[in-house]
């Protein structure tokens, strides 16, 4: 009884969050980019709501909320995260370089570059550190 609860309380808050969205981008006036960065809020939403859960869940069954395991996977992971964000930035700042210099195209826009930036090694650092906790062998 108490898993579906917790489920409906998820679903729940998920379709709060869906409904306001919807309903914020129905006005006139919205862009594209407003509304795939609303989506990207809804997914660390979404994101946050499970490993909250899954916290609650480890400490009411009394397992550990940090083990070896989860500690190196979760450095790597963050390593490598790091390392993405880096190699992305140079690579944006050399292909805005390429684009004015030899084919006098426009740069890209700040806060497209921004963006990237911000959630390419958010991503990477998610699915590694699941990968690698799932995987096992983080040496």
């Amino acid at each position: 009884m108490h898993k579906r609860l917790n489920l409906f309380v998820r679903v729940f808050v998920l379709a709060l969050l869906m409904a306001g969205f919807s309903l914020f981008f129905s006005m006139p006036g919205n862009s594209l980019w407003l509304i795939a960065s609303a989506a990207i809020a809804m997914a660390v939403a979404l994101v946050a709501i499970v490993a909250a859960s899954e916290k609650i869940t480890s400490m009411k069954t009394g397992l550990p909320l940090d083990d070896e395991l989860s500690r190196k996977a979760t450095w790597k992971a963050g390593y490598y995260a790091f390392v993405t964000g880096l190699w992305l930035a140079i690579g944006i700042m050399f292909a805005n370089l390429a684009m004015t210099e030899f084919f006098n195209l426009p740069e890209l826009e700040f806060r497209y570059a921004f963006e990237a930036m911000i959630v390419v090694p958010g991503l990477t650092f998610v699915v590694l550190a699941m990968w690698y906790k799932k995987k096992g062998d983080v040496d």
